[in-house]
């Protein structure tokens, strides 16, 4: 039995997927302490909340799918919280970016089928097209952000330190193929990621406007 009450509530999940993954990117400009490093990580979660509702499950996946996001929210905070600097404290880290890349892998591949399924275009067709490229880019910013925490001196940056928001700069810079260059991969395995995202920036915008082209009647 699917969860009608949820079904009903989503004639517009796109556009809230949309400004939640916004209030994401502008809240990562913004804050920067501790307290609102564990808002953003709420944030996420409310993302992956959202994300996981249009997937029209039955209940005990919808609920499975939550308790694995609420799992990897506490890992999440633990590292955030328990500043000191150890192998150890990586962990937690690593097993939230993992879960995290999975839902993120696993919403694109959904909503991109649901999207192409679709004969008709229109404005949920749009936002949730738009709102796979932000999730792409994301899903690279957790790729980034793995990859930097085992090894610090895989990015260089104008500033002596590279902060989180800097990887997800630098990874909308990568997808937007705009490349600024105050952030760049130094790794060769940073190097590699950032070529496969820069690859998925020119590819998927065209993509998404032949199917836009191709499903638009204007009768």
């Amino acid at each position: 039995m699917k969860i009608t009450c949820l079904q009903s509530l989503t004639n517009h999940k796109y556009t809230q997927l949309l400004l939640t993954l916004l209030l994401l990117f502008v809240a990562y400009a913004v804050v920067g302490a501790i307290a609102a490093e564990v808002i953003l990580s709420l944030i996420l979660l409310i993302a992956i909340v959202l994300i996981v509702r249009t997937f029209f499950l039955q209940k005990r996946a919808f609920y499975f799918y939550i308790v694995i996001a609420g799992l990897a929210f506490i890992s999440d905070c633990f590292y955030i919280l328990f500043t000191q600097s150890s192998y150890h404290r990586l962990i937690p880290a690593l097993i939230a970016d993992s879960v995290y890349i999975g839902f993120l892998i696993l919403s694109i591949i959904l909503m991109l089928h649901k999207l192409f399924e679709n004969n008709n275009v229109t404005i949920d067709t749009i936002v949730g097209g738009i709102c796979v490229f932000l999730l792409i880019g994301d899903l690279w910013f957790l790729f980034y952000s793995s990859i930097h925490l085992f090894h610090p001196d895989a990015f260089s940056s104008a500033r002596e330190t590279i902060q989180t928001f800097d990887l997800l700069y630098f990874s909308f810079t990568t997808l937007t193929t705009v490349g600024y260059g105050d952030v760049v991969p130094v790794s060769q395995l940073a190097k590699v990621v950032a070529n496969f995202e820069a690859i998925v920036g020119v590819i998927y915008p065209a993509i998404f406007i032949s199917r836009l082209v191709g499903g638009y009647n204007p009768d």
